[in-house]
């Protein structure tokens, strides 16, 4: 009677098991507002209607002087930003709800989210715009985030925010976390918001500079060299 040939048994074991590792995954949601708490502002106080939220990982160094609305500080942002619904990020599912609706509701659950891109306890955030553009809700691995062009900062409409909070972070493998916009308060200690104000249970974006203020800014300092040449 033949031995049971123990190596090819304990392979297809072990490779059962890393198999079934590479696909664990987590689900990272944001979490439901009320009227009264977990929203996001524009900078006048008005609810947010038009826009989006992006959800991920910062994996380069913060520079809080990039924090004002321009063409070149969303360039560095996108740059250091990793979205748990891409390729190269967790690659999750793109939650359609993560677009602000008529009251300004923000929330919804990105599933499939890869457990090795986002390890456990890795810092979360929330990236969210005011501006005429959405996300497409797609299958998990897909990509349904907007592109923003340089054109998108010329008419001074767009305003954004990010958040973060102690309490974000990524989940165990097939774990799942709830992003409660009323967390994200000064009082963290990771600072946040990084971008926006807080409000205690609510954030208000930062406006882009209109070109009015810009115009206002130009005009002022041409007066103060006028004074200064007549010295």
């Amino acid at each position: 009677m033949k031995k049971p040939q123990l190596l090819p048994i304990a392979f297809g074991i072990l490779s059962l098991c890393m198999i079934t590792s590479s696909h664990s995954a987590i689900s990272i949601t944001i979490a439901s507002p009320n009227t009264t708490a977990g929203l996001i502002y524009a900078s006048d106080g008005s609810i947010v209607t038009q826009g989006f939220a992006r959800v991920g990982k910062i994996t380069g160094t913060i520079d809080l002087t990039k924090g004002s609305v321009s063409w070149s500080n969303y360039q560095y942002w996108n740059s250091i930003f990793t979205d748990v619904n891409t390729s190269t990020g967790g690659g999750g599912s793109t939650p359609s709800t993560w677009n602000f609706n008529s009251s300004g509701g923000l929330s919804g659950s990105s599933t499939g989210v890869s457990a090795a891109a986002f390890a456990q306890n890795t810092p979360l955030y929330i990236w969210a715009f005011k501006i005429n553009k959405s996300l497409t809700s797609g299958a998990a691995g897909s990509n349904g985030i907007p592109s923003l062009l340089e054109a998108d900062f010329a008419g001074g409409l767009v305003q954004w925010a990010l958040l973060a909070a102690d309490e974000w972070k990524a989940p165990a493998d097939l774990g799942a976390v709830s992003l409660v916009i009323n967390q994200a308060t000064s009082s963290d200690t990771r600072v946040s918001p990084i971008i926006g104000s807080d409000l205690g249970a609510s954030v208000t974006m930062v406006p882009e500079p209109s070109t009015g203020a810009l115009m206002m800014i130009g005009v002022a300092g041409l007066v103060a060299l006028r004074r200064l040449r007549k010295y």
